[in-house]
């Protein structure tokens, strides 16, 4: 069960998109909220002593000044949410934003962040240390309007890898309350003996879990398995996208173009990914 739900909030308008998928989360498995609220410091170098160290001091101490009013703001916020909530603060430098959030994601039951697009809000890096990091689930909303979080109808993108069983394991929950949930593997070309049920063993085990799950194999689009998966969401009519983070290396798929790219980027609803 989904039982705590952590959100990172900065205090902009972004805020509103992840709390009310987050929201939606918490209503239906009855679960409390944790904001995760990095107050970013400048980095400030100067001399022990002087005007410089004063100069310095006085940096710090406007930021740290600006996060108490930010912090003021969150808790409100979220004491609107009638809700279990609490609101988590650190102080951090910019480049400890990642390892901190993961770190902290590691005792929730689920992250939710805004899909990244490359906005000063939307950080990729922050994204992927808690993919890679957490060893939880990231449920990443498509953009930054506020939208109903639903989980009428699931779509799990199976390949057989570790990772795509970790992000199946991650959705149990999710999909226990869908009214549908399908199976899709996209072939590349035509299906070996072994490619054809490849999926089967997904469905089965969803069974077992007293899921409804049925099995679609999606013929490759453009070379493109991202584009297909996405293809596949509209023509199913999906509420969200269930599937393994990165199969191949980071680098490699940014190079040469990947699902978990692909998806990270373009999605149409929400991504439930687990690496």
């Amino acid at each position: 069960m989904i039982k705590d739900v952590m959100v990172p909030l900065d205090g902009t308008a972004a805020d509103e998109a992840r709390l009310a998928a987050a929201n939606d989360i918490a209503h239906l498995f009855q679960s409390q909220i944790i904001g995760l609220f990095l107050n970013v410091l400048p980095v400030v170098i100067a001399q022990e002593d002087g005007i410089g160290a004063m100069q310095a001091a006085r940096l710090l101490q406007t930021a740290r000044e600006a996060g108490d009013k930010a912090e003021a703001r969150l808790t409100e916020r979220l004491a609107r949410l009638q809700k279990p909530v609490e609101l988590r603060r650190f102080d951090i430098l910019d480049d400890a934003a990642g390892d901190v959030a993961a770190r902290e994601a590691r005792t929730t039951d689920a992250f939710v962040a805004l899909r990244p697009n490359g906005a000063q809000h939307e950080a990729e890096d922050l994204v992927e240390s808690v993919l890679f990091g957490s060893g939880r689930h990231i449920f990443l909303v498509p953009n930054r309007k506020p939208a109903k979080a639903m989980f009428n109808r699931i779509l799990v993108a199976w390949n057989g890898t570790r990772e795509s069983a970790r992000a199946l394991a991650e959705a149990l929950p999710y999909l226990h309350k869908a009214h549908e949930a399908t199976v899709v593997v996209v072939d590349d070309g035509p299906r070996a003996e072994g490619r054809a049920v490849l999926g089967k063993d997904a469905v089965d085990h969803l069974k077992h879990h007293g899921i409804n799950a049925t099995l679609h194999h999606a013929r490759l689009r453009d070379h493109d398995v991202g584009a297909t998966l996405i293809a596949e969401t509209r023509r199913l009519k999906a509420d969200l996208i269930v599937m393994g983070g990165y199969g191949h290396s980071r680098l490699r798929e940014w190079l040469l173009g990947g699902a978990t790219y692909g998806l990270l980027h373009k999605a149409p609803v929400p991504l439930l990914l687990a690496h």
